[in-house]
C-alpha cells in the first residue's frame, strides 16, 4: 500500500474520534470547554496537513524523479515547490541528472567515434560478445574472409598466421577486454602478404641466382668437353653413355632457366585491355593444350562485349596457360572424362575443371615457393602466377568447391 494511503486512513482514524467524542459530548460540555475542542480539532487538522507537506511531498517528488530516470528521460527536471526541504532534495536530484547526461552523451560520443574507427581501420577487427558470439566485423575483416573456426582456436595473447588458397598471408591475435564486468574477446587481423613475399621472393632470388650461376657454368663446361670428346669416341656403346651425358646436361641448364625466368619476371606494363577479347584471341592455343589430351574446352563470355581491365597482355597471357594447363593435368591424374571451362563477367576471370581437386590440407600451401604436389613438379607454375597477379594487384583464390567437387581459379582486376 502507498504511503499517502497510509496517510489518509491515519488522519481519518486520529479525526474521526475527535468528531464522535465532540458530537456526542457537546451539549454537556460548557462554552470554554466547546472551544477548546473546537481548538484541539482544528490544530490537528493543521498538523496533519504540515506532516503531508513535509514528509510525502518531498516522497512524492523523488518518485517523480525516479520515474524520469526509468524512462531515461535526460531532458527534464524537478522545479522547485517553494520548501526548502523540497527544493534541496529537488536541486540535489537536477544536478545528478545533469551529470548523468552528460556521462551519457560522452559515452555515446566515445561509442560513436569508436564504431567510425572500428569501420574505418585498415585492419580486420572482430569482436565477440561474452556469450563468444560474433558481434563486431568490420569491413577489413570481411575482405580478409577469415572463418570464425579459425579465430576461435587462439587464446587470449596468442597471435597466428594464416595462409588463405589465395595466397595471402593473415596474421591474428586474440585480447580481450572488459565491459560491464564481463570479459569479451576480440581479434585483429592484419594482410602481411607483402612483407611475407617480398622476403620468399629476396630468399629465392638469391637462391636461383647462386644455383643458376653454378649450374650453368658447370654445364657448359661440361657440355663443352661432351660434344668435343663425342666425335673422337669409336665405341658405339660409350657413345651412347656419353650422348645420354650430354643431354641430359642440357635438360639441367633447361631445368635451372625455368627457375631463372622467375626471378628475371618484368614488371607489367599495365594498360586499359579487353579481357574476353584476350581471352577469345588465345582461344585456339588453349584449346591446344587440353584437346590432344581428351578434355572438353568451353568458353563463356568472350563474345558478350568489352570487359576492360588493367593489365599487361603479355604477362596475363602465360598465366591463363600456366593455369590451364594445372587444370588439363588434374583431370589425366583423376582418369576420368575431364572439362574445362573458361568464363569471363566483366572484370572476373573464372577457370573451372572436374580434375582431381585439391585436398584441404594443402589448400593453404599451394602457392607457397616452389610447393608442389606433382611427382615431377617444381612448384614454378602456381609461383609464376602469384608474382604476376600480385604485381597486378588483383584478387585470386584457387580452391575445391565441397559442394560440387569442381576446382575454380577465379582472378578479379582492378576495372579500367
Amino acid at each position: 500500500m502507498r504511503l499517502r494511503y497510509l496517510f489518509v486512513i491515519l488522519a481519518v482514524m486520529q479525526l474521526l474520534p475527535w468528531g464522535l467524542l465532540f458530537y456526542f459530548t457537546s451539549s454537556r460540555l460548557g462554552e470554554t470547554w466547546f472551544y477548546l475542542f473546537e481548538i484541539l480539532a482544528i490544530a490537528g487538522c493543521v498538523l496533519l496537513w504540515l506532516f503531508y507537506r513535509k514528509v510525502l511531498r518531498p516522497i512524492d517528488t523523488l518518485s517523480g524523479g525516479l520515474d524520469m530516470l526509468r524512462a531515461q528521460d535526460w531532458n527534464s527536471s524537478l522545479r522547485e515547490v517553494g520548501q526548502p526541504d523540497v527544493d534541496k532534495i529537488a536541486n540535489i536530484f537536477n544536478e545528478m541528472l545533469l551529470r548523468l547526461k552528460q556521462q551519457r552523451i560522452r559515452y555515446e560520443e566515445r561509442t560513436h567515434f569508436l564504431n567510425l574507427l572500428i569501420e574505418s581501420a585498415p585492419i580486420g577487427v572482430v569482436i565477440l560478445d561474452f556469450d563468444g558470439h560474433e558481434v563486431v566485423r568490420n569491413p577489413a575483416a570481411v575482405e580478409l574472409g577469415l572463418s570464425p573456426s579459425d579465430l576461435r582456436d587462439l587464446r587470449i595473447g596468442e597471435s597466428h598466421d594464416y595462409r588463405t588458397s589465395s595466397g595471402m598471408v593473415i596474421r591474428c591475435s586474440c585480447r580481450s577486454f572488459i565491459d560491464r564486468g564481463v570479459e569479451h574477446r576480440f581479434y585483429l587481423a592484419e594482410d602481411i602478404s607483402g612483407s611475407v613475399a617480398a622476403a620468399e621472393r629476396g630468399a629465392y632470388e638469391k637462391v636461383i641466382r647462386v644455383m643458376a650461376h653454378e649450374v650453368n657454368n658447370t654445364m657448359a663446361g661440361f657440355s663443352s668437353a661432351l660434344s668435343t670428346a663425342l666425335p673422337e669416341i669409336d665405341d658405339k656403346e660409350i657413345q651412347e653413355v656419353l650422348r645420354a651425358c650430354w643431354q641430359r646436361s642440357g635438360e639441367l641448364s633447361a631445368f635451372t632457366a625455368r627457375f631463372a625466368e622467375v626471378v628475371k619476371l618484368p614488371a607489367p606494363k599495365l594498360r586499359r585491355i579487353d579481357l574476353a577479347a584476350l581471352v577469345a584471341s588465345e582461344r585456339r592455343f588453349l584449346e591446344s593444350l587440353g584437346v590432344p589430351k581428351g578434355v572438353a574446352m568451353k568458353f563463356e563470355g568472350i563474345d558478350k562485349g568489352p570487359c576492360e581491365v588493367m593489365g599487361d597482355p603479355e604477362l596475363l597471357v602465360q598465366v591463363l596457360v600456366n593455369v590451364v594447363k594445372n587444370s588439363a593435368e588434374s583431370i589425366l591424374l583423376a582418369g576420368s572424362p575431364g572439362k574445362i571451362t573458361i568464363a569471363v563477367d566483366d572484370n572476373l576471370l573464372t577457370v573451372t575443371d572436374n580434375g582431381a581437386g585439391i585436398p584441404p590440407e594443402k589448400a593453404s600451401r599451394i602457392f607457397t615457393p616452389f610447393f608442389t604436389d606433382k611427382p615431377h613438379g617444381q612448384g614454378i607454375g602456381l609461383m609464376l602466377i602469384r608474382e604476376v597477379l600480385t604485381a597486378h594487384g588483383a584478387r585470386f583464390s584457387l580452391s575445391t568447391s565441397a559442394d560440387d567437387g569442381l576446382t575454380r581459379f577465379v582472378v578479379r582486376f582492378a576495372k579500367a
